[in-house]
C-alpha cells in the first residue's frame, strides 16, 4: 500500500505543517508485523514494514522530526496511525501531492484484497505555530494497492 496526501484549492498552505496523524484502517485479512508501537526503520530498505517515502532535504523531509507508528490491531477497525511531529527544517507545505507512506502487509493467502476494504483519514493536523487545521483545510489521501 502506498499513501500519497493530495491537495486541492481549499488546503491549508500558509505555513509549514507542524505535525500531522495519518490513519489507515484495513481489513482483518491483512496484518502487520507486530502489535502496539511499531519501529522507524530505513525507508531505504525495502524490507522495512512501514516506511515514510519524502524523505530528500532540502524538499521534504518527513523524518525530520519524530514519528510514531501505532498498530491498533486488538480491536475493529485495525488501524496503523502515523503520528508525526515536524521540525520547522522538515519543509512540508502542501502545494503539491506528496508521498506519504508505505505499507507492507502481510496477506493471508487465497484471500481477495481490495483498495475498497482500506481507509486513510487525517484526523489531526496542526500548522508551525501549533495551531489545528479545520478537516475541511486537510489534504485527501490516495492509495494504491502494491504487489510483493
Amino acid at each position: 500500500m502506498v499513501i500519497t496526501l493530495v491537495p486541492d484549492e481549499n488546503t491549508f498552505r500558509a505555513l509549514t505543517v507542524g505535525g500531522i496523524e495519518v490513519d489507515l484502517a484495513y481489513p482483518t485479512a491483512v496484518g502487520l508485523l507486530g502489535t502496539g508501537f511499531l519501529p522507524v526503520n530505513d525507508p531505504t530498505d525495502p524490507a522495512t514494514r512501514v516506511a515514510l517515502l519524502s524523505f530528500t532535504p532540502p524538499g521534504i523531509n518527513l523524518y525530520d522530526g519524530l514519528q510514531t507508528f501505532f498498530d491498533a490491531d486488538t480491536t475493529l477497525p485495525h488501524t496503523l496511525r502515523t503520528l508525526l511531529s515536524f521540525n520547522q527544517t522538515a519543509n512540508l507545505i502542501f502545494s503539491q501531492p506528496v508521498l506519504f507512506e508505505r505499507v507492507l502487509f502481510d496477506c493471508t493467502a487465497g484471500t481477495p484484497v481490495s483498495l475498497a476494504s482500506f481507509t486513510c483519514t487525517i484526523p489531526s493536523e496542526v500548522d508551525a505555530l501549533a495551531r489545528p487545521i479545520p478537516p475541511a483545510q486537510r489534504p485527501a489521501c490516495s492509495m494504491v494497492l502494491t504487489g510483493p
